[in-house]
């Protein structure tokens, strides 16, 4: 128990001020001046971002999950020049991956945009705040797998006050560039845009800080940022079913909003604005859950390393019931007054009303989404990869996308039009409710304490 929190509170203080970046940046566009459609495209576009930027992060994901196992077992085995060589090669392969990923997004940033629905003053603004948001990228990536690989030596103190560092310049840079507070000009949605790319340059240079000082387990010099080829190679090999599962997922996700959050009929962009406040409530209640998921991979993996194995039992099955207590807890407001906490997100009554049920259905998944993201995070701590990766490959699209078609049709036969994101919702709620019972079933029966990586 001791372990867990002493990993998993830390942990969650970082998820805890990463989920207040998005939200802050939501709250600032759904309270931008002007009229309810203004406010709704603001938010909208913000909400596009959240898929974009949750794209350029999957790109390096199999870099951040195989380092990650790598480094955990390393250090449990006491061997921190492996764990140095580990970091040095993700950070630096990451650094490569992400810049090339941005130049993608900035040249094809408006057929982007208009592939995803949005047009009119939403289209608009996406366009603008992508083509800042693609600079923070490289920034934004490499500190999350430098960081990643902090987490996995045991570390998770340092890693929250560089989000917290991030949380702090973001709110008061964003907020300014986004009203004319403080002297800044107002450049609106630009401005929201430029004060996130001014928290993640604060936050890639606090990264490199820890990752380049004397006073971690991991002290990686100039030497480990060249790519070894079969260190990379160990990463990729572990990472990869990760990344794939991760993409699988994302394009689940990024469909659903090409077909039917944003669909050409809503011009103002209410669904996706009720879609976006809908999913930072979300991220309070669902924070505690990466936090112990976190804990669990690290202590598994630093365990196993160790020849421990029941004790690596033992931490995943704690890690899990305190995961499970929490968010079910922060879900009952979800599920109370979702209609106040909508508001809080997006100050526009015709969102508020598109969102009311998709809430309640968000507050009412949380205990299934607790076991699956915690019991993943153990199992890829193991280095067993594969099971997660089908976990998500037949829940998104046997599941959510197999039962969300069934619902559009059955809602067409009788004439219902004005109900898309709640089905959307429905179809994740049976979703993650069928992943949390899958995990369970593949961390009770599968042989991953004997997995070597």
């Amino acid at each position: 128990m001791r372990g867990v929190l002493r990993l998993s509170l830390p942990a969650i203080g970082e998820q805890l001020l990463g989920a207040v970046v998005g939200i802050t940046d939501t709250v600032i566009a759904g309270h931008m001046p002007g009229d309810a459609n203004r406010i709704s495209a603001a938010t909208a576009a913000v909400g596009l971002m959240t898929y974009l930027q949750w794209f350029a992060g999957l790109m390096t994901a199999a870099l951040a999950v195989g380092a990650t196992a790598i480094v955990s077992r390393a250090i449990g085995a006491k061997r921190v020049r492996m764990a140095n060589r580990a970091a040095g090669t993700a950070v630096a392969a990451g650094f490569l991956v992400s810049i090339v990923t941005a130049g993608a997004l900035f040249i094809f940033a408006h057929p982007i945009v208009q592939l995803c629905g949005l047009t009119g003053l939403a289209g608009h603004f996406a366009i603008e705040y992508l083509r800042i948001m693609v600079v923070t990228i490289s920034l934004q990536t490499a500190g999350q797998i430098g960081m990643a690989t902090v987490r996995g030596s045991g570390d998770t103190i340092r890693p929250m006050w560089i989000m917290a560092a991030v949380m702090v310049v973001n709110g008061v840079a964003s907020a300014s560039f986004t009203y004319g507070w403080l002297g800044a000009p107002a450049w609106g949605v630009r401005g929201n845009a430029f004060g996130t790319l001014l928290a993640y340059a604060t936050g890639g240079a606090g990264a490199a800080i820890i990752l380049f000082g004397k006073q971690s387990r991991l002290n990686i010099k100039w030497r480990h940022l060249r790519i070894a080829p079969h260190v990379l190679q160990r990463i990729l090999k572990i990472g990869m079913p990760s990344w794939f599962e991760g993409m699988l997922l994302w394009g689940g996700q990024f469909l659903i909003v090409i077909f039917v959050i944003n669909s050409r009929n809503d011009p103002n962009g209410y669904t996706m604005a009720a879609h976006t406040g809908v999913l930072r409530v979300e991220s309070i209640a669902f924070l505690p859950g990466f936090g112990f998921g976190i804990a669990a991979s690290a202590l598994v993996g630093q365990y196993l390393g160790a020849g421990k194995p029941d004790e690596a039992r033992r931490a995943a099955h704690i890690a899990n019931r305190l995961a499970l207590i929490t968010m079910t807890v922060l879900a009952i407001p979800m599920v109370a007054c979702p209609r106040f906490m909508l508001s809080l997100m997006v100050h526009s009554p015709p969102v508020v009303a598109v969102g009311h049920w998709p809430m309640v259905l968000a507050g009412l998944a949380q205990p299934g989404f607790a076991i699956a993201i915690v019991l993943s995070g153990a199992l890829k701590g193991a280095g067993e990869t594969m099971l997660p990766m089908l976990c998500t490959v037949s829940g998104v699209f046997i599941v959510r996308v197999g039962l969300l078609l069934l619902i559009l049709w059955w809602m067409a036969v009788h004439g219902i039009t004005n109900a898309n994101l709640t089905a959307v919702w429905i179809a994740i709620f049976i979703d993650l409710c069928y992943r949390g019972v899958f995990n369970t079933l593949a961390f009770q029966r599968s042989r991953w304490q004997y997995k070597r990586v």
